[in-house]
């Protein structure tokens, strides 16, 4: 009896120290990062014409640029299954620098079927989101509070769109503000404490942007312009998280 009641103690003590482990980490967080972001820019111009013989042109222009970013979270982190957690965080971003830009060459058209050339631009203001985090604290090798995990998340920028005709001497240029939605993936690694930890993370971010303006397409001097661009990025942060 005896016996039986020094292992059912020793399983209780077991069981109260796994259930502290399992919730040490648990709380609220901020945190702030900076690093260094590679963007690139296709942006492609689409001419369409239903006066007879049809015809849509279409003609592409890349460019890609590094830009300085500074970014702050609020977060919470729950452990769900050992040293297994998750967490869900509200992000805010700034971009350092201008974005890609570019020149849009010739298409293969004529007249009112050509893809006029002209220069573009992508400049992000200012952006938001919110990421889940999966992440997995091995024991002792990142420190009491260190982790590896993986990132995903919506985002909305607010971005300002360049672009431009060059057409016979005449050149055109219009701005306009749009926002843009990328989804961003990555993977990150934490060391430190419970309570401050500092961070590494590799992110890559897709967005699209697609609207039409001109004519209806109907008559010649009337064509459909059609505008599509496609931003990517790859970046690289170092941050520092401070739970409560």
């Amino acid at each position: 009896m005896q016996g039986f009641r020094d292992a059912l103690l020793a399983a209780c003590v077991l069981l109260v120290a796994a259930a502290q482990e399992a919730g040490a980490g648990d709380g609220p967080y901020v945190g702030v990062a900076a690093g260094w972001h590679r963007v690139s820019g296709d942006y492609t111009k689409g001419i369409g014409l239903d006066v007879p013989p049809a015809s849509y042109e279409t003609a592409t222009s890349e460019a890609r640029r590094g830009v300085g970013t500074l970014r702050a979270a609020l977060g919470y982190r729950t452990f769900v299954a050992g040293r297994l957690y998750v967490s869900g965080e509200f992000e805010a971003a700034l971009q350092g620098s201008d974005g890609p830009a570019g020149y849009l060459r010739e298409g293969t058209g004529v007249g009112d079927r050509d893809v006029w050339p002209g220069p573009w631009s992508v400049k992000t203001k200012g952006a938001f989101g919110m990421n889940t985090r999966l992440g997995y604290a091995p024991v002792g090798l990142l420190g009491e509070g260190g982790s590896v995990y993986i990132v995903a998340g919506a985002h909305w920028e607010r971005a300002t769109v360049r672009r431009g005709s060059d057409i016979g001497g005449e050149a055109i240029r219009v701005a306009a503000d749009h926002t843009l939605r990328p989804w961003v993936v990555g993977v990150g690694v934490e060391w430190g404490s419970l309570e401050r930890r500092f961070g590494l993370e590799v992110r890559y971010s897709a967005a699209d942007l697609e609207f039409r303006t001109g004519g209806d397409g109907s008559a010649l001097g009337m064509p459909r312009i059609d505008h599509r661009f496609d931003v990517r990025g790859i970046g690289v942060h170092v941050g520092y998280s401070r739970s409560f």
